[in-house]
């Protein structure tokens, strides 16, 4: 019984204060769609795969071989290998020489990433950009670049380009719907705290219930108010 009175009163207090949490959620809505419109630069990402072979240029008998588990198992080694050479300074230094771009090694740096897809033998170059072409340029750049300083470094050729790299116009960072449903929980969670803050601030006794409540003792008369019904009277 007691468990159905503190639902009921809480039910009361949310309800008593409904227009504060509704103004709270729209201005958090509103708050959340402009800053996803007008506050968050769209960056755009591309990406180019590259397959690598454990046995080419390694002295390897015939092109079966190429696909035994030994040499898939070094080309799964060897893409770990690769990622970090990628994201090597003699690797994007070059990029950016070439490319003139107007970026350092460590900013470049963290708009690349390099990583095995799977446990296979794919290696992905990854370059997000708030320029789409840019981002496919930079991509393509890398790739050609750490081809041939696998071949200067490791004297192998083992590496051969699956995909390039092309522009994708959709931002990657631009989840206008997932931010506008987020502000509105927490318009809606704000809303609710400050009702409940405001009613353990407010110790007016207003009901006789309340003077039950606060003081402990009991409502043996009440007067009544006519105002209300004098005012439509016209007295």
């Amino acid at each position: 019984m007691e468990e159905t009175i503190e639902l009921r009163e809480l039910m009361g207090i949310i309800l008593k204060r409904k227009w504060l949490i509704i103004v709270i959620t729209i201005f958090c809505l509103l708050l959340g769609t402009a800053y996803s419109l007008y506050f968050v630069t769209p960056e755009y990402q591309s990406s180019t795969t590259l397959m690598v072979n454990g046995s080419k240029g390694i002295n390897a008998g015939d092109l079966a071989a190429s696909f035994d588990l030994g040499s898939i198992n070094l080309s799964q080694k060897l893409v770990v290998t690769y990622s970090e050479i990628v994201k090597s300074r003699i690797v994007l230094e070059q990029v950016i020489s070439q490319l003139e771009l107007d970026y350092t090694y460590t900013e470049l740096l963290k708009k690349t990433s390099a990583q095995q897809v799977g446990s296979t033998e794919i290696l992905r170059i990854s370059v997000t950009s708030t320029d789409p072409d840019e981002a496919g340029q930079i991509a393509n750049t890398i790739s050609s670049v750490f081809i041939k300083e696998v071949m200067r470094i490791l004297k192998v050729n083992n590496v051969e380009i699956i995909d390039e790299a092309i522009p994708m116009y959709k931002p990657i960072n631009m989840r206008t719907t997932l931010n506008i449903a987020i502000s509105a929980v927490l318009g809606i969670m704000l809303g609710v705290f400050l009702a409940f803050l405001l009613e353990y601030l407010d110790h007016t006794i207003k009901t006789e219930e309340d003077v039950e409540k606060y003081l402990g003792v009991s409502v043996i008369g009440a007067i009544p108010d006519y105002s209300k019904e004098m005012k439509s009277m016209g007295v």
